[in-house]
């Protein structure tokens, strides 16, 4: 087959890459001591950042007027990029992120912390002070374990994946190399390994945070163990700041992967392929994406474009026995395969770089004997109404089940068991170029496609990772039965709620 475009977790990036998830982000709630209440800056007297400089010694503490704070302070999502931080206190070491939190308690001040800085809903910024965790980066093997690694908690995962490829390991992982490991593994962590390894959250082994007393503190199943039961999808920024994550990884063999794409018949191949492939082998993942043109394609006729991404371990059945009905349809002409890849090489074919700009993403999961034709004739026709932005859109869904649903959902903070699909459409945008009005349009389209769609095939529950600031009962929807001993985890540690955000777990 000839080669094809990529189809994108947001269709319009580009290049290489390959986790997809958010960065863990914490708040302080504001307090009166230095708050210019009218401006919503923070202004604690020169003195003060001094001691703060003076106390994160295995880092620095940048100030606005420095080189390069804008560059260090940009959020991924440029909807919440007009926030800027008073101060980015640098942490190279657990030391210092425990002077950052003795420092914020003292002077009252708002922080958010940052990684890859990914976060959807813009949690990883503040007018306060930004606690940057990128100089605490490293991926070591455990000494005397049997495929254990040690992440560093301000990791990126461009990182992770050159050390896994080192050791010949890897482990569940994402496509976008620039999203920080923390906010992914936290949050549960999807990739096309899941169906065969489960979770990313669900190979973490053990963890090291701060927490609200600023103890520093390690957590796994033998030791508080109830902490260590909601870093595995309780999602970041709501149980202290994790300085490290250790990891079980398993053999890196080779894959065949595939960028497969379909031109025809889109509404009859997409039903085909949510219940035909629900059955696929636990070494079978993929992310379908239906990509809807932006208003400059739109005038070039640019038709929607039905595309599958993904790769097969060895199993005992080919490509072609698990598309079934669906593979002599392919435009073989936009479509390639690679078989037999070592395992490394074989994610450059399935990456993506992303560049800062402007989004929203609703999601939920979803069953395959739910979606029925009604369903997805509904898709399309919402898709036929998008007020074209600048940008293009996609609504996809990413494959889930295999190991994922032989973990009960109590088992860990992580609740979507038994789904077939992680369902997701977007809403991305660029300013200037669309309209106030536009993006507004945009944004109510993506909630009535989304409320219309979810009705009709029962879907339920919202990815935390994928955070969502218009869901309106977003704790259920991110946490289901595990919402109560999630909080009463929370009232243990922060009982009261040093680190907080627009939508942090409560305590009980």
């Amino acid at each position: 087959m000839a080669l094809g475009l990529h189809a994108s977790r947001r269709n319009f990036l580009v290049g290489a890459g390959r986790f997809a998830g958010a960065a863990a982000a914490v708040r302080l709630m504001p307090g009166a001591a230095f708050a210019a209440e009218t401006s919503g800056t923070y202004c604690p007297p020169p003195s003060a950042w001094t001691d703060l400089a003076k106390a994160v010694k295995g880092g620095a503490v940048l100030r606005p007027e420095d080189p390069f704070f804008a560059d260090i302070c940009r959020p991924n999502n440029l909807r919440y990029g007009a926030t800027l931080p008073a101060g980015i206190a640098r942490c190279g070491t657990p030391q210092d992120v425990q002077a950052c939190i003795k420092w914020v308690k003292e002077l009252a001040m708002p922080f958010a912390v940052r990684s890859g800085g990914h976060n959807y809903a813009g949690f990883s910024t503040t007018p306060g002070l930004l606690i940057d965790m990128t100089l605490m980066a490293g991926a070591e093997p455990v000494a005397g374990s049997d495929g254990l690694v040690r992440v560093l908690g301000g990791t990126l995962n461009s990182y992770v994946y050159k050390q896994m490829e080192r050791l010949g390991r890897t482990i569940t992982h994402g496509r976008c190399d620039s999203v920080g490991a923390a906010g992914f593994l936290l949050g549960g962590g999807i990739g096309f390994n899941m169906r065969k390894f489960g979770m990313a959250s669900d190979l973490l082994r053990a963890t090291e945070l701060v927490t609200a007393d600023g103890s520093h503190v390690k957590a796994d199943a033998a030791t508080e163990s109830a902490l260590y039961w909601a870093c595995r999808g309780g999602a970041g920024g709501n149980f202290g700041i994790n300085t490290s994550f250790t990891l079980e990884t398993r053999p890196a063999e080779p894959v065949t992967v595939f960028n497969l794409v379909w031109t025809k018949d889109l509404p009859k191949v997409l039903k085909l392929l949510l219940t035909e492939l629900a059955a696929a082998p636990d070494e079978f993942g993929s992310k379908i994406n239906v990509t809807i043109p932006s208003w400059q394609e739109r005038c070039a006729n640019v038709p929607l474009k039905l595309s599958i991404l993904g790769q097969l371990h060895k199993s005992n059945k080919m490509l072609k026995e698990i598309f079934k009905s669906t593979w002599e349809l392919i435009d073989k002409d936009q479509s390639q395969v690679k078989e037999n890849v070592p395992y490394w090489t074989a994610q450059d074919f399935l990456v993506e770089t992303t560049f800062p700009y402007y989004y929203q993403e609703k999601s939920s999961y979803m069953r395959a004997a739910d979606i029925g034709d009604e369903a997805i004739a509904a898709m399309f026709d919402w898709a036929a109404k998008m007020p074209a932005t600048s940008m293009p859109v996609a609504f996809k869904f990413f494959q889930v089940g295999g190991a994922i649903n032989r973990v009960g959902p109590t088992e860990t903070a992580y609740v979507h068991r038994g789904y077939d699909w992680l369902f997701s459409v977007e809403a991305n945008w660029w300013r200037p170029t669309d309209s106030v009005l536009l993006i507004e349009q945009a944004l109510e389209w993506q909630q009535r496609f989304y409320d219309d769609v979810n009705r009709r095939t029962k879907a339920q529950g919202a990815f935390q990772n994928f955070p969502d600031p218009s869901l309106a009962d977003w704790q259920r929807a991110y946490y289901g039965e595990n919402l109560a001993r999630l909080a009463q985890v929370k009232k243990a540690v922060d009982p009261a709620m040093l680190f907080t955000f627009a939508q942090a777990i409560r305590p009980a």
